[in-house]
């Protein structure tokens, strides 16, 4: 049984902007989908909070939670469920999803933090029982949920790093299930998940996904893998869920964009004009640095005559990226350069420009990646990127006048640098806002991305296939801009005030403890050990000994020779000890008793097992001393290297704060730009995708009301793709398929040992053709298969079960005299002997048997004792031969795709076989299709393929060359199952 529920964004959302999590249930596994979070703002200004009381609710439940994407809609709710609300089951990812996904969380929170007041009075639960007491039916949830940099690190380091198509066997309750990833595209280390399970089938997740490459990246998986493009792995999945959101977007093409993209740069920096590019922390922005940094080069180079006039000076804008995570982003991105595609492996920053500077296709100088950058890196190299951790370094650096380009997080714009360069540039005339995506809804991009849409033509807008123009809305604009600044003057002396206030408090209170358990053990004295000891610890046999703490809740005896340390407790009255009271164990009436001469002994000793006294303080004297005589010059180098930054990577204390918040209003001066650098699919590519994969069954997600009805629409009448197409709204449990009783059988040896070469592989899949019995070993609950011959068959109850008519297959029943069916054992050789003379068989009480094996039916109640009611046919008696039922020698499985067909055709060798389509369901091939129209088509050289039905395939043709080789493509197009 298959339950999946849209946590959110459902294809019947109203935004598509909403956090990405889907529940799946499969099985007794309750599996988590993303678990995403909307952006800071826009969650701190919502009143519903449904999404994530239902992820509070569900996260001490789950089985696995699987994390496809590192954009903040996929996982940035990750770590805050983690350590607040008591997720602890296995998480997985591929590796660059974790770092990337590391650095994505760790730049918001940074920044979120850096500008607004985080609540973390509520202190981390350390259990799932406790998270349930702090959240359930106490504190209702309000966001924004921002969690500490130490729990994203923690959160992250638990995660499990998978690889592609590296199958995963799970284990625990999980162990009947095989997880596989797939690259999916949009993202570095973004995956298909392929989850099956041998009672419910293959469930692949496709969220996310981009056919085509880029230049850090290859496209899905389907895009390098067989003549289909797919790979098998990923075919015929029993249950696709894919987004249908973009499916009637028409994207422009990736040539076009990138070219507007760095037009628009050039013109607005050689006009003394800034642009500002808001991007998100890493996973998009590797696109754009690889673009923007190999556009520097080619400008950079000597050899471009279409510079300014002045050729000797060099291209002077800055390419600045504003972010507290971009250097250790970009370290992440360099040890993962396997993971990539593109010009990042194949080519340096001089040919990946020819694409857009050549003014003739296909001209291009193939070069090695290192050697055209002179850098081991190639194009992560990044020469010309120079990073800030802030605004203000940027402007230090350069003055908020001096044009240049500049890449600030986050993309939406509602806290961090770019919301901040927002409205330091919007109000001057000539910069530019440069937008690589739409934005989430109530975001200030969102926004900006409305006001661009609104000046654009029909045919301009987003979606519509072509490049917009460059607009310029004008009015007022109104931020609230939050900060955290330093406290000064008054503010500054009162919070100090309070600080020393508290401290003395605090003081004051351990002083008052620490007297009265002064009080309490006044009379207590130092032992010898004690004054002849060396503080804290004792020495036994050689062994440190760490003496116990003092019991605030215990008497101590201290006597002469006693180790006033060792703690002890008992009943007899000592001055100035209390006295021990039997609370609960004393009976009503009866007097105190107390234990007589309570006395320790003393363990503590200063020598060793032959009573010579040790000195642990010169061994380890001595050793220090010889490891400092052994250092060499170059080793305490090292080492006062190692302590300087240790001291450097300590967190000083910061200064006292406060957190303000102001409303800006701006003046819309500056131009807005619109260009789709998402790097996702378009609408014609995934109603390709979702034709070519081919499921069994269809859900959609992510998608809006009336874009989700069109695709259904168009789906519904393409041939060859599913019906059954699922739209569960928000909350919706969609069950698919029912459940399933599964069984455990062990293969017997005489089964197992001819299946050595018998296995034949179909979707992923080992199968086998065997004919055997089932036996039960003696002591053992798990049935054994074993051949036929070696099973003793059992008596059969009086019931006959009907086996398919073949036309050259009967079976002699007889029947007993009381009427119940035995089933014979001989072998079909001696059977057929026997009623080979004649065409009637006598039962043991000689009753005539004539009857097809459909026609068997015992008659208990018929005119004579044992007889079976007869059905003849009326133009001939029935002929009945015995024989052993066998299973065929080989089987073809599959189902045969024409398309697959023909391609696999025109790539025989030596010599291809031309096909063409016919009408729908048929192929005809063969070289007689090249004959001209006044040449006689010879005899031979034309065969059809024809699908009837579901299953059916019938090949039409004269016998011959061409007739073998197409039979032979067709079988090579489905899987050949061998009998054991």
């Amino acid at each position: 049984m298959i339950t999946l529920t849209p946590l959110s964004s459902s294809a019947s959302a109203s935004s598509s902007s909403e956090p990405i999590s889907y529940l799946l249930q499969l099985d007794e596994a309750r599996i988590l989908l993303d678990l995403g979070q909307r952006d800071y703002r826009s969650s701190s200004l919502q009143s519903s909070w449904e999404y994530e009381e239902k992820v509070r609710e569900l996260a001490p439940t789950l089985s696995l939670v699987l994390l496809s994407h590192s954009p903040t809609n996929y996982l940035s709710l990750y770590p805050y469920a983690r350590a607040r609300w008591g997720l602890t089951c296995p998480v997985y990812a591929t590796q660059p999803t974790v770092e990337m996904g590391r650095v994505v969380c760790l730049a918001d929170v940074e920044s979120w933090r850096s500008e607004c007041s985080v609540d973390d009075t509520a202190s981390t639960p350390s259990s799932a029982a406790e998270s349930s007491k702090l959240d359930k039916g106490k504190k209702p949830l309000r966001g924004p949920f921002v969690p500490t940099v130490e729990e994203v690190h923690e959160a992250f380091d638990w995660i499990k790093a998978i690889r592609y198509n590296q199958p995963l066997h799970l284990g625990g309750d999980l162990s009947h299930l095989l997880l596989t990833p797939f690259p999916s595209g949009h993202t570095l280390g973004g995956t298909l998940f392929k989850i099956r399970s041998p009672t419910s089938g293959t469930i692949l997740y496709a969220v996310g996904i981009n056919h085509t490459s880029e230049r850090h990246l290859d496209g899905m998986v389907g895009g390098q893998n067989g003549p289909t493009g797919y790979a098998d792995g990923v075919l015929r999945p029993d249950l696709l869920i894919v987004e249908g959101g973009r499916s009637e977007v028409i994207n422009p093409k990736r040539r076009d964009r990138e070219t507007a993209l760095l037009d628009l740069v050039t013109s607005t920096l050689e006009s003394n004009h800034s642009v500002l590019l808001p991007s998100d922390p890493s996973p998009r922005l590797l696109e754009l640095l690889v673009l923007l940094d190999q556009h520097w080069t080619f400008k950079l180079n000597p050899a471009n005559k279409r510079r300014q006039a002045n050729q000797n000076d060099p291209w002077p804008y800055p390419l600045c990226l504003v972010s507290r995570t971009g250097q250790d982003m970009i370290a992440f991105a360099r040890s993962l350069i396997e993971w990539m595609g593109g010009v990042v492996k194949e080519a340096g920053g001089e040919e990946a420009m020819s694409d857009l500077t050549s003014e003739k296709k296909g001209r291009r100088k193939k070069r090695n990646a290192g050697a055209a950058l002179g850098s081991e890196y190639g194009a992560l190299d990044f020469r010309h990127v120079q990073f800030f951790l802030t605004p203000s370094d940027l402007l230090q650096a350069y003055p908020l006048m001096r044009p240049k380009l500049v890449l600030a997080i986050p993309p939406t714009m509602s806290h961090g640098p770019s919301r901040f360069f927002f409205t330091t540039m919007a109000s001057a005339e000539g910069n530019v806002v440069l937008l690589t995506s739409r934005g989430e809804d109530s975001t200030l991009a969102r926004d900006l991305f409305n006001k661009w849409e609104i000046e654009q033509d029909e045919s301009g807008k987003w979606g519509k296939g072509k490049i917009g123009r460059l607009a310029t809305p004008q009015g007022h604009v109104q931020l609230e801009m939050d900060s955290k600044v330093p406290l000064i003057g008054a503010e500054l002396e009162a919070h100090l005030e309070a600080e020393r206030l508290a401290k003395e408090r605090e003081a004051a209170h351990q002083a008052a403890l620490d007297r009265s358990k002064r009080m309490l053990e006044a009379d207590d004295l130092e032992s010898e050990s004690e004054s002849e000891g060396s503080g804290d610890e004792d020495y036994a046999d050689g062994i440190i000994v760490a003496k116990r703490l003092r019991d605030e809740n215990a008497n101590a005896f201290a006597g002469d020779g006693e180790d006033v340390n060792r703690t002890m407790s008992f009943d007899i009255y000592v001055k100035g000890q209390q006295t021990r009271i039997n609370r609960g164990y004393q009976k009503d009436g009866e007097m105190t008793r107390f234990r007589m001469f309570p006395f320790l002994e003393r363990r503590g000793r200063k020598i060793d097992a032959y009573g010579e006294g040790l000195d642990i303080g010169q061994w380890v004297r001595k050793g220090r001393e010889i490891e400092e005589e052994g250092e060499t010059e170059e080793v305490r180098e090292k080492k006062r290297l190692k302590e300087e930054e240790e001291e450097k990577q300590k967190v000083k204390p910061e200064a006292p704060s406060k957190y303000i918040k102001e409303t800006l209003d701006l003046d819309l001066k500056a131009s807005v730009f619109f260009v789709d650098m998402e790097g996702l699919h378009d609408g014609q590519s995934i109603k390709t995708i979702i034709s070519d994969l081919q499921p069994r069954k269809l859900i959609l997600v992510r998608s809006q009301p009336e874009i989700t009805s069109s695709l259904v629409k168009y789906l519904n009448s393409t041939a060859g793709v599913t019906q059954d197409i699922f739209i569960p709204a928000t909350g919706e449990q969609i069950r698919i398929g029912e459940h399933v009783q599964s069984y455990s059988i062990t293969l017997g040896d005489s089964i197992s040992a001819g299946l050595a070469k018998k296995w034949s592989k179909f979707e992923g899949y080992e199968v086998a053709m065997i004919d055997g019995k089932i036996a039960f070993a003696p002591g053992s609950t798990v049935p054994v298969l074993e051949i036929s011959d070696l099973v003793k068959p059992l008596p059969v109850e009086a019931t006959i079960e009907e086996e398919p008519e073949t036309e050259a297959e009967a079976v002699l029943v007889p029947v007993s005299g009381d009427g119940d069916v035995e089933m014979t054992t001989e072998p079909a050789k001696e059977a057929a002997q026997e009623t080979a003379h004649d065409d009637e068989a006598q039962t043991e009480d000689g009753a005539v048997v004539k009857t097809e094996i459909e026609d068997v039916k015992p008659n208990i109640d018929g005119p004579e004792k044992g007889s079976i009611a007869e059905k003849k046919t009326k133009s001939e008696k029935s002929r009945y031969t015995s024989q052993k039922s066998s299973i065929p020698s080989s089987l073809l499985i599959g189902t045969l795709r024409l398309t697959s067909l023909k391609n696999h055709l025109a790539a025989l060798q030596p010599l291809s076989i031309p096909s063409e389509f016919a009408g729908e369901g048929i192929l005809v091939c063969g070289p007689g299709l090249q004959t001209p129209e006044n040449e006689k088509v010879k005899s031979g050289s034309i065969v059809a393929v024809k699908k009837i039905g579901e299953n059916g395939i019938v090949v039409e043709g004269t016998i011959g060359r061409v007739y073998d080789l197409v039979v032979r493509a067709v079988k090579g197009e489905l899987a050949s199952v061998n009998s054991a």
